[in-house]
């Protein structure tokens, strides 16, 4: 049941379904991602979780939805960008911080990154601000990734994190 807010009519969070296209080699292992998002009337949501498999969106991004025949909340558009950026990264167990997850978002948190740990996957989901250290942390991310410590997807970016470190 979805937690309530003080407008007992009115529930904190809901969840919204995004369907996943197949990217091939099983990626991702799912076919959709339902994420917790807060209610913003009628037919609007601003997402409340980092996307885990959902591409092209970001923790804060406002979405429009409607309910199926079933009564489920699916993605229709997002209306409103954050300005956020989804980074997710695979920690290796043999790289540097042997598979812990807590170590890589402790690793991350100067360069002004949020996460989230998905254990089942070994994965660690990052919300990025527009005030993070794009260059430094787009650098670290890439070192990692050519030193074999971690892989890491761009799921949601903006102009300027393509920009930093080019």
């Amino acid at each position: 049941m979805p937690e309530q807010s003080a407008d007992l009519d009115q529930p904190a969070h809901v969840k919204v379904v995004f369907e996943l296209p197949s990217e091939g080699d099983d990626w991702p292992p799912v076919s959709r991602e339902g994420l917790w998002a807060v209610p913003l009337g009628l037919d609007h949501v601003r997402l409340a979780t980092i996307p885990w498999f959902a591409r092209g969106a970001a923790e804060g991004d406002v979405f429009r939805v409607e309910r199926d025949e079933a009564g489920v909340l699916r993605l229709v558009e997002r209306v409103e960008w954050s300005g956020n950026c989804t980074i997710r990264m695979i920690v290796w167990a043999d790289g540097p911080f042997g598979g812990d997850l807590g170590r890589a978002i402790d690793h991350f948190a100067p360069f002004g990154f949020e996460g989230e740990q998905l254990s089942q996957f070994g994965m660690v989901g990052f919300t990025v601000p527009p005030g993070a250290n794009l260059a430094e942390a787009k650098r670290a991310l890439q070192e990692g990734r050519a030193d074999g410590s971690w892989a890491y997807e761009e799921g949601c970016v903006s102009d300027e994190w393509l920009a930093a470190g080019s």
